[in-house]
Order: structure tokens, then sequence, then C-alpha cells
């Protein structure tokens, strides 16, 4: 671990990683006594590529099972110890062949044509504590994505059964993909600069690139993956954690908007950082954070990504305290939680009609200069975002200001992020001890995803600026296809 002193203003304390280098898969023989080369016949995986980001589509093709009318493909991964799954039935066609890309699924976790739909489809596993959450916390190592083919139509019920020798003999072949957030030519630069802290991604070299800060919201610590993918596409993004983070406070409740100023301020003097203004990102109460800060920076921030969050202010968040002053918040409403089990629904808890709204407790939007992108579910069951952010929009049309534009998503839940992650319809908040609904079906919260992120990185380079870069997984790479030798057919 090499460290680095880097200063323009202030002195800056990095600690620099890369990305650990899994060693090649290879083929090898799953389930079933040897046998000659006669005897054997040959079927194989093909996935292209083998290894690829995470916001990047893959092909998935099982070829040399004309014996069997019917197959089922599973994806599994784990990480951290949870662990999750998706299966579909497939009928191969006249040449034996099942491609996931072209092929509809007739049954599983979808159904019809979906190309990743392995991958978006995924629900925490059988036996899972409700609300788990796909995160990748080592970003400097791949998600492993584990796919088997069975021979005939088989359920969770299956996967999860006792007869383990049935469900072995029924497997066709495995194989395992490498899914990336961090890039080959990414430096991860842990920061403890003043008060800020936080993680650095930038491209190799030393710019300067077109800065961004990513905000997370509720879940606290140090959330990297977006971060580290937006560094892959030639930003220096600095993911700033702000609470329940090595010596921050642990309460959200007690986070001054002077925090993320400093932050500002730290990108602004970073040298790997253009200093002509940054991006601002944040998703949920991260996304409320990121509009605030809008309206205190004037030019230093240059556009406004607010995913799902809102331009009121609300109790015991960030936003609503700056300098010590706190603001007038919404209203808000327990008579209107739902609980069922340890299941809550929180959506009505907060204002959802506009008669509802105190309009006092708005931000002062129009002091800020920059560009303003929300990005919305309309089955959303945090909060009224979708609400929220036209509100906001017209307050902004009402002050004479044009310079927003709202993304809304039908059947798209609360938690709306970089594509192909699967969705996350609750969640478990772990300083409440309960589960709350986000909302959202995997059909339509999939398209929300891979449409916003294209258009995420479209407005950032418009408005933040551009800088060259070569998307790179750190892999063996370059093999494009693993075949992977099968039972006895």
């Amino acid at each position: 671990m090499a460290s680095i002193n880097i200063a323009r203003k202030s002195c800056i304390f990095y600690r620099m990683s890369r990305p650990s280098r899994p060693r090649p898969s290879r083929p090898f023989l799953v389930f079933g006594r040897p046998t000659s080369s006669v005897e054997r016949k040959m079927a194989k995986f093909i996935v292209t590529p083998s290894a690829s980001f995470i916001d990047e589509t893959i092909s998935v093709c099982v070829y040399g099972v004309h014996k069997f009318p019917n197959v089922t493909i599973r994806a599994f991964v784990e990480e951290m110890g949870r662990t999750f799954e998706a299966y579909a039935h497939f009928i191969p066609d006249v040449n034996g062949a099942v491609k996931v890309d072209s092929h509809p699924s007739i049954g599983g976790s979808f159904k019809g044509i979906m190309p990743m739909g392995l991958f978006t489809h995924m629900q925490p596993s059988t036996g899972q504590k409700a609300g788990t959450r796909l995160v990748k916390k080592d970003v400097t190592t791949p998600l492993l994505f584990h796919l088997t083919a069975y021979k005939g139509f088989l359920s969770t019920d299956d996967f999860n059964s006792s007869n383990i020798e049935s469900l072995t003999q029924s497997v066709l072949g495995k194989t395992t993909v490498e899914r990336w957030y961090m890039g080959k030519d990414v430096d991860r630069i842990e920061v403890r600069s003043g008060n800020i802290r936080g993680t650095l991604f930038k491209p190799k070299g030393k710019g300067p690139f077109p800065g961004i800060i990513d905000l997370f919201g509720a879940a606290g610590g140090n959330i990297e993956f977006r971060s580290s993918l937006f560094a892959t596409y030639g930003f220096a993004s600095l993911s700033l954690a702000y609470f329940a983070y090595e010596d921050l406070v642990t309460d959200p409740n007690e986070v001054d908007m002077v925090y993320f100023e400093e932050a500002v301020d730290w990108m602004l003097n970073n040298p790997f950082v253009m200093d002509s203004g940054i991006g601002v990102i944040g998703v949920s109460s991260g996304g409320q954070a990121v509009l605030k800060l809008s309206t205190i920076c004037g030019l230093k921030i240059k556009a406004c990504v607010c995913i799902s969050g809102t331009p009121f202010y609300t109790p015991n968040e960030p936003a609503r305290l700056y300098k010590g002053k706190e603001s007038t918040c919404l209203n808000i409403f327990l008579d209107r939680v739902i609980r069922e089990d340890d299941i809550v629904d929180v959506s009505r808890y907060w204002p959802y009609k506009r008669e509802d709204i105190d309009y006092t407790t708005i931000m002062n939007l129009e002091d800020a200069t920059c560009q303003f992108l929300f990005i919305n579910g309309l089955d959303d069951k945090s909060w009224s975002s979708d609400l929220f952010s036209k509100l906001g929009c017209e307050y902004l049309k009402e002050h004479g200001k044009d310079n927003w534009k709202i993304l809304s998503y039908p059947g798209a839940g609360h938690l709306i992020e970089p594509p192909y992650a699967p969705l996350c319809s609750l969640c478990y908040y772990k300083s409440l001890g309960l589960v709350i609904k986000y909302g959202g079906n995997p059909d339509e919260h999939s398209v929300a995803q891979e449409d916003s992120w294209e258009k995420t990185l479209a407005f950032f380079k418009e408005h933040v600026g551009e800088s060259d870069h070569v998307r790179s997984v750190p892999s063996f790479g370059g093999i494009g296809a693993i075949m992977v030798q099968l039972s006895k057919l």
C-alpha cells in the first residue's frame, strides 16, 4: 500500500489501492463418472464477454443440450455472506442451444426475452433476511456470478431441496462470470482530509478530470460502487461518507451541511479535479442533500442529479441543518404508517398529496446556478419523490428558471441504481430494526435503471466535462468464451 501527500491549498492524505486480479477460470469436469472420448459428448457455456463491467450487457449461451426438451439456467451470487439468485426455463432450439439474449424464458424468475434477466431479476435466496440488498463492498474485486444449467424445469424448491443427489444429477454444466465496478485503469484513493472521509476514484494519470461527489442515503457508511463506475467513464468521483463511518457521527440528524460544503471545496482544490465546477449526485436523503448543497455552493456546482429525493426539508436529515440553523420541515403523519408483521410501508408517513404539503418548507432552489436532473420511480414506496420533484420544478419555473429535467419511470421503485443490479423492493434498516418497502417491479425497474444511467452519464458529460478514457476490466480477459465440459449426456 503506497501513501502519498498531495497539496494545493491544504494537505491531503491518500491511501491508494488497485483492483485484485483473479486467476483465470479453467475448464473443469462437472458431476458424472469419467467416460471415454467416444462415449463423452461435449456441451458448453459460452459467455461473451466472460469478464465485464456491471453496467454492460453480456451474451449467455448453452450449446449441446439437444437431448433435453427442457432446460433451466440458474444464476447465483454471494457477497459478504448474502446470497441472491434467479432462474429461467428454456426450450432449446433445433440445434440444441439455449441463447438467453434471443430465446424467451417460459417460466421462472422472469418470462419473455430478457438478455440480462438472470441478473436484473435476482432475489435474496431462501433463508436470507427480508430486506437484504446486494451491495458490492470491495470494488477492487468482481462480483462472481455462478451460472448453472440443469435438465428439466426446476424451481426454487428444487434448488433448496434436501435431496442433493437428485439436484446434482440434474446438472448439465456450470461456469462463473465476473462483473466489475472498478476498472483496470482506475485508482482508488482513501481520503481523510480535515473532516472529510471517503474514497476518491479517478482514471490513472494526473488529470485534471471532471469531478463528481457521490452520496447515498440512510444506509450510512461509505458506499463506493457508483463512484468506482463513474471513474471508468473518465470522472474523478468522491464517494463521500457522512455518518456511521470511521470517526464520523453515527446519527445523520447530527450532520450539518457545512460538512458537504467542505467536501466541495476539497474537490475543487484537488489537483486531480477540474476547478471549473463539479457535479453532485445523491439518492434518497443523499439526493435531498445534494439539492440543498447546490443552493449553498453557487457556481462551484454545475450539475446536480437527485434520485428519489426531495427539495423539501424533512426531519432528522442533514439538508435541514446549515451552520447550526435548522429549517422548518414537512409535517409527518405517524398514523398513516402501515405495518404488516415486520414490513413497514411509510409512503404516506410523508405528504403524498399537494394539499398536504407546507410550501414554506421548500429549499431556495432559485439560488442554485446548476442544471438539475430529477430521477424518480412512480412506484416509490419510501416517499412521494415524483410529486416532490414536480413541485420543485414548478417552484423553479415560478422563479423564471428552466434549468431542470425530470425522468419519471412507471413501475420503478425507490432505489434506482446502475444497470443490471437487482431490484431492492424491501430494505432492512438496521437503525430501526425494521424492513421498509421500497417498491418497484423487476421488469420495469430494470428498464428505468438502464435508461437513467445512460442519461446521467450524458448529463454529467455535458455540464461538468469529459476526459479521454478506455474502459478495461482488470481480469485475464480476451477469451470471450469459457468452455465447460459437461456430464455425460
